[in-house]
């Protein structure tokens, strides 16, 4: 039996059989981390996205990073690295771009709250993350299909990258299951 950090009916399956049983669970969307500052959030957000059935992560910014915080999850889940914004957006075409940010005004016209926004009509969505110092860059944030906000109720400027990664990300997830649900719902009738 495995001492790998996996749930226990995959105790006894090999890496790459756990890796074919990410991918089978997997849906048809991924998330990037651009401007890494710290290898905390890169690991959180790969292991967030194990976690929660996202096909891969994406990730712009130094190559190198401490994949301890990731507990192995990045042997499971495709990650992949671009050496810049321009090389990741080429990776993007045809896709829905969602960016998610705060703090931007100047970009009101397409930020929506993300607890009020719709996911309909979204292909393969990338949900693309900045690092807390320096967020998204303008190239990202005009490529942007939408922009999605949190809303704070506190006194914090914004929330931990990592954290808000498994947010967003499990709120997709849900709305995937809700419409499968449905969609078996409504063809059983």
């Amino acid at each position: 039996m495995t001492q790998l950090n996996v749930i226990d009916n995959l105790k006894s399956y090999t890496i790459p059989e756990i890796g074919d049983y990410c991918a089978k669970n997997s849906i048809p969307a991924s998330v990037a981390m651009i401007n890494i500052g710290g290898d905390f959030n890169l690991s959180t957000m790969i292991r967030n996205a194990n976690f929660f059935g996202f096909r891969s992560v994406h990730y712009v910014g130094k190559k190198k990073w401490d994949k301890r915080g990731s507990v192995g999850t990045y042997h499971y889940t495709p990650v992949y690295h671009h050496k810049n914004e321009e090389s990741f957006l080429l990776q993007c075409s045809g896709r829905t771009i969602i960016a998610i940010e705060n703090n931007i005004p100047e970009y009101d016209d397409k930020t929506i709250n993300l607890f009020h926004y719709k996911f309909l009509n979204t292909l393969e969505p990338i949900f693309i993350f900045g690092e807390e110092n320096k967020g998204l860059s303008n190239m990202i944030l005009d490529r942007a299909n939408v922009i999605l906000t949190i809303p704070n109720y506190g006194s914090v400027r914004s929330l931990n990258v990592g954290t808000t990664s498994g947010i967003v990300m499990g709120i997709y997830r849900n709305f995937v299951e809700q419409n499968k649900t449905q969609e078996l719902t409504e063809v059983g009738r």
